[in-house]
């Protein structure tokens, strides 16, 4: 007999709720793949353990006796790979780290890449989520690190910066041809969103608000402004001649798979880019190691 964790949380999710087809969805499996799991299942173990009706699916007898020992099994197993898993976290041979999407997409496989080369006994989990969400999960310890553009200093939680940057003017150069200006050829002024369409972040991105902060100071007006969650879609619309997006400057290895032209603006708005941890959380060699890594692939661009 080889009932595995997976059967398990299959037959319990059946259990609980007496239906496959939100069991199926709530584990992330087809309907046919779950039906196939509990067949194994009941396979391995000589009996059926659920009766199929077309209104609905209940327990056996049998299903009903194996239930508590299920259960048991599923929670101490549960349980134990959680214990492991932080024991490895611990002693730095897994790493739990989140980042906002861009980064996620545009930095961190390259740096992945690199990290394992050197580590490649050190399991690294990703999770992406917006600024606010991943600094939670750094706040509840549910990661090891955090890394994006905080401007919110938490005191629960000690920052690490790992770069400067700035913001840059995305465009169409169809659409929107401006003039750059000193101090350098790449430059152009907070003048080149005057009276133009704006594709915008939303309220809650650091970014969008220190754009916003620019704006107000050089009291420069908009035309039309068209809000978007992501940057990457920023980036997509600016592309379509939407109008004129502002990014940080670390974006630009996003920025090379669209169509657009860049161009640094000044006065210069400068932040750190930085991951965030618990504070008197330890910092393991292989955390430092691969924000150093992250680090120059961030400004290899």
């Amino acid at each position: 007999m080889n009932i595995s964790l997976r059967q398990l949380r299959a037959f319990l999710g059946v259990a609980a709720s007496g239906n496959f087809t939100r069991t199926a969805q709530r584990l992330h499996l087809s309907q046919a793949g779950l039906s196939a799991t509990i067949r194994e299942l009941e396979s391995q173990l000589n009996t059926r353990l659920f009766e199929r009706t077309t209104r609905a699916v209940v327990l056996t007898e049998a299903g009903k006796a194996f239930l508590p020992s299920a259960e048991l099994v599923e929670r101490e197993l549960t349980a134990a790979a959680a214990r492991l898993k932080e024991m490895g976290r611990q002693e730095g041979t897994a790493l739990r780290l989140a980042f906002t999407p861009l980064m996620a997409a545009n930095v961190v496989p390259e740096t992945l890449k690199r990290f394992h080369a050197e580590c490649p006994g050190v399991d690294v989990e990703i999770i992406a989520g917006s600024p606010l969400e991943i600094q939670q999960l750094a706040e509840t310890g549910e990661i090891d690190a955090a890394f994006g553009a905080f401007f919110t200093k938490v005191s629960g939680l000690v920052r690490k910066p790992l770069a400067s940057s700035g913001l840059l003017a995305v465009y169409a150069p169809s659409r929107f041809s401006p003039v750059p200006s000193a101090p350098g050829e790449d430059d152009t002024t907070w003048e080149i969103l005057r009276g133009q369409p704006y594709v915008a972040l939303t309220g809650d991105s650091p970014i969008q608000q220190l754009a916003e902060e620019a704006l107000f100071k050089y009291q420069v007006d908009i035309g039309a402004r068209m809000a978007v969650q992501h940057l990457d879609t920023a980036l997509g619309m600016a592309e379509q001649g939407f109008g004129i997006a502002i990014v940080p400057a670390f974006s630009q290895s996003a920025c090379a798979r669209y169509a657009v032209e860049l161009r640094r603006i000044s006065p210069a708005v400068k932040f750190d880019f930085s991951y965030v941890m618990r504070t008197g959380a330890p910092v393991p060699q292989t955390l430092a190691r691969f924000a150093a890594i992250f680090k120059a692939v961030m400004e290899q661009d």
